[in-house]
């Protein structure tokens, strides 16, 4: 099969059609629901309590006496289940074909962690109701780049995909390349100029420009994001900034706990050893603390290649885990190629552990002294991180390492929103945009219920789970069949 990282031009051509064919729910002025609410915010839950939305707004949130439902409202009892916020992936690589999996999987909100223009007018034009996009645009890098070897030769005249900001205007432009401070300012003032809602800087960046690209993005008021490399990618041999250079400059968000495994062989320690050093973890915890840089472990991503699991029976478990058809076979191959090469030497294979585990180390401690911390999937990216899905295995594998299943929730959900720097989303709190989701169970004892979907309720609509989630499987093999039968022509 031909490359699944579609281009966005292409799919544009067939959204026309797919509206066509996607019917949208009736969106009630009012909805109350009730049961036992879980908040987002790592509060205990409030048992036999009530949500009350008035038009896609949550107007009243505690016990059920104290928030009368109004008139013709529509009512949802949770019954035994449980009734919490919308679901955040705060590191996702969405393409249309697969984007309606994130919202039948109960991901309200998607932060897109590298996006040219042509991709985001697409994912945007996709019939409602979709998941809730923020993008970072183009990403900052070096001019070695390894991200080059994914682009073509521009054709004679063309300019390439992957270049230096020549104006304001980003189109066509995949990857910026800056290797001054002052190609790094221009980068930056074309993703504003674009309306980028965040700035993500690479692992090649030099030290010079990534400094100058965080303190003028900070300047425009823009938040930054950065994949500073790790043992499995280039974060030990060609990485040019590590954690806590990083938090010195004052990184928003930090993905994949990258730049850690760096800054720990920096500061002496010995990433042989089977156990790592505490006071080196501390020391990295720390240094995000004190900048209030948030971690976005990305533990999903490294899971199948640092551990011996079959990953079918993992899957199957997930929302939409056991579809089949030309989407998933084509993400199922991408997966293969990533789980070979990572499984090619036992060296690749320790890198990979080692990636898992100091992500973790980090995480933990982070979460002891206070810090924030984010649950992202870097779906399709990794070997069988399913899109959608895949963020509730990240929040299992948070629990796994040691957070507490509130603690996961919270993550994805009110610390992402505080990560993204909303106010809108996140929570169930008045005033906040009423995604809901009603599942069956109690996440707070066992995250693994937040799987177990019966609801999903977006900017006050609500939605049958397993309606969206055939919606989504037929619009992406329409979206799919269509973009590839044009990339034939």
């Amino acid at each position: 099969m031909k490359k699944l990282w579609l281009t966005a031009a292409a799919t544009l051509t067939v959204l026309t059609t797919a509206a066509a064919q996607a019917g949208e729910a009736d969106r009630p002025y009012a909805v109350a629901l009730s049961g036992r609410i879980i908040d987002g915010s790592g509060a205990a839950p409030i048992p036999e309590g009530r949500v009350v939305a008035i038009d896609g707004v949550i107007t009243c949130v505690g016990r059920a006496d104290d928030c009368p439902a109004p008139p013709g409202a529509v009512f949802i009892d949770a019954g035994e289940g449980s009734i919490m916020p919308g679901l955040i992936d705060l590191h996702a690589h969405p393409r249309p074909h697969y984007y309606g999996w994130f919202l039948a999987s109960g991901v309200t909100t998607v932060r897109s962690a590298n996006t040219d223009l042509a991709m985001v007018r697409a994912l945007q034009a996709l019939p409602a109701p979709q998941t809730r996009l923020i993008w970072a645009g183009p990403m900052l890098d070096g001019d070695n780049s390894i991200i080059k070897r994914f682009y073509p030769e521009a054709e004679p005249g063309a300019p390439s995909p992957a270049r230096p900001a020549d104006g304001l205007s980003l189109e066509g432009v995949e990857l910026l390349i800056a290797e001054t401070p002052e190609q790094a300012i221009a980068a930056v003032d074309a993703l504003a100029a674009e309306g980028a809602d965040w700035v993500k800087l690479y692992e090649q960046l030099p030290p010079d420009a990534f400094a100058a690209a965080v303190q003028r993005a900070r300047t425009l008021g823009l938040p930054t994001m950065a994949d500073l490399g790790m043992a499995s990618t280039r974060g030990l041999v060609a990485a040019e900034v590590d954690l806590l250079e990083a938090a010195a400059l004052g990184i928003d968000s930090l993905e994949h706990a990258s730049g850690a495994a760096l800054a720990y062989q920096r500061l002496g320690g010995d990433l042989e050893k089977d156990a790592l050093d505490p006071a080196l973890i501390d020391q990295l915890a720390r240094a995000l603390l004190t900048a209030k840089t948030a971690l976005v472990p990305t533990l999903s991503v490294s899971h199948f290649t640092a551990e011996p699991e079959s990953p079918e029976p993992v899957l199957s478990e997930l929302p939409l885990g056991a579809a089949r058809g030309t989407v998933r076979d084509g993400l199922d191959q991408q997966w293969r190629g990533i789980h070979q090469h990572f499984h090619s030497s036992p060296g690749s294979n320790a890198k990979a552990k080692l990636d898992a585990r100091i992500g973790a180390a980090v995480m933990v401690r982070l979460a002891q002294l206070g810090g924030r911390i984010g649950a992202g999937s870097d779906t399709p990216a990794g070997a069988y991180n399913l899109p959608g899905g895949g963020l509730h295995l990240e929040m299992e594998l948070m629990t796994r390492a040691g957070l507490s299943p509130l603690q996961a929730l919270s993550a994805a959900t009110g610390s992402a929103a505080d990560i993204l720097q909303r106010k809108d989303i996140g929570l169930i709190a008045v005033g906040r945009r009423a995604d809901l989701l009603v599942v069956a169970g109690d996440p707070s004892q066992d995250i693994r219920a937040t799987r177990r979907l019966r609801q999903i309720i977006l900017d006050g609509r609500i939605l049958d789970s397993a309606a969206m989630q055939r919606r989504a499987l037929d619009d992406g093999e329409t979206l799919l069949a269509a973009l590839m039968a044009k990339q034939g022509d």
